[in-house]
């Protein structure tokens, strides 16, 4: 059986922030339930997650994480750090290993500790990154961040490289499609658009 798992997720970490940019595709097989699709949700006034995999999967990570989220703040007084959120999503997919979600996760975000980005894997693998890319369309994407990606970009700087990448995902990609969703994060808070393809 094959995973209805298509995307073009890319991340960027900027010297001024750090940010997302999906395609909108969602289909199962040859199927295409909708062309608008949302693969990335604003966590916290300081966090986005981006996702690739099973659409129902991600969909009830993040769920599951909006409440953790604000039980972690009830209970510690504060905003959850970019580090600490991640590590809750690598927990959260450890723990599902045997019935894993298939999802491949980018995570970006600003707090006390500047710009952060991490790529976790359905099995829970943490890792930080300075740019990446997930999903059916990764091989394209990664060579658009490959060649574009140069140390301390402004956010704005960046924006047109991941929209570049996820255009050349979806160019090879049949799973891509869609419009793209930006979604960066700043001192200021989260930034979202939406550019046709």
């Amino acid at each position: 059986m094959s995973l209805p798992t298509g995307a073009t997720v890319v991340g960027i970490k900027c010297s001024d922030g750090a940010i997302v940019a999906t395609d909108s595709l969602i289909s199962w097989g040859t199927f295409i339930l909708t062309d608008k699709g949302v693969k990335a949700f604003k966590l916290s006034d300081t966090i986005v997650l981006a996702s690739a995999g099973l659409t129902s999967d991600y969909q009830m990570l993040v769920s599951r994480l909006q409440a953790s989220i604000k039980l972690y703040e009830l209970n510690q007084k504060r905003a959850i750090s970019v580090k600490a959120l991640s590590k809750m999503v690598a927990n959260t997919l450890y723990q599902q290993k045997m019935a894993p979600l298939y999802v491949q996760t980018v995570i970006v975000g600003f707090d006390t500790d500047g710009p952060a980005l991490y790529t976790l894997d359905m099995g829970g693998s943490l890792i930080p990154e300075e740019f990446t890319a997930a999903g059916s369309g990764t091989q394209t994407a990664f060579g658009v961040l490959e060649k574009d990606y140069k140390e301390g970009l402004t956010v704005k700087e960046a924006e047109k490289i991941a929209v570049a990448a996820v255009k050349a995902g979806i160019s090879r990609d049949a799973q891509s499609g869609g419009e793209i969703r930006i979604m960066s994060v700043t001192k200021d808070g989260v930034a979202e658009r939406v550019v046709e393809n």
